[in-house]
């Protein structure tokens, strides 16, 4: 049972419009088995409720945020990874790498994007397609 007040808890799960804001870029992280994914997956669905839109990005080498979106198994599957072709990655004279995007990134998610529910769109680009020598 929550300790929720009942009117406060309608105010939260009920959609309301969205804000007249700029774009929320927002990551999660911490710890594994710390509910990361289904922090990330609620969330998503909360801001697509309110008419935000939401693209969910999952790069975890073991995806399962389409299940916390409320993504069906067959689609899940069906999903393909982004492939690593799509960045480029450069070294920086300080040591660090940085990748660019070597394609439209509106189209990227027009071909790899799976559609969830409440306006969630799901690009998967973590998946471990095989393993590597070593």
């Amino acid at each position: 049972m929550s300790s929720m007040n009942p009117d406060a808890q309608d105010r939260v799960l009920s959609p309301s419009p969205a804000p007249a804001s700029g774009p929320l870029r927002i990551a999660v992280a911490g710890k594994g088995g710390s509910g990361k994914t289904t922090i990330a997956g609620t969330l998503a669905r909360l801001l697509g409720r309110r008419g935000r839109q939401v693209v969910a990005i999952d790069a975890d080498t073991n995806p399962n945020l389409a299940t916390a979106l409320g993504i069906g198994p067959e689609q899940a599957r069906e999903i393909t990874s982004l492939p690593r072709s799509l960045m480029k990655r450069e070294a920086q004279p300080d040591g660090t790498l940085t990748s660019t995007f070597l394609r439209d990134p509106l189209e990227v998610l027009a071909e790899y994007g799976a559609q969830g529910p409440d306006g969630v769109r799901l690009i998967v680009m973590g998946a471990v397609g095989h393993g590597g020598a070593g």
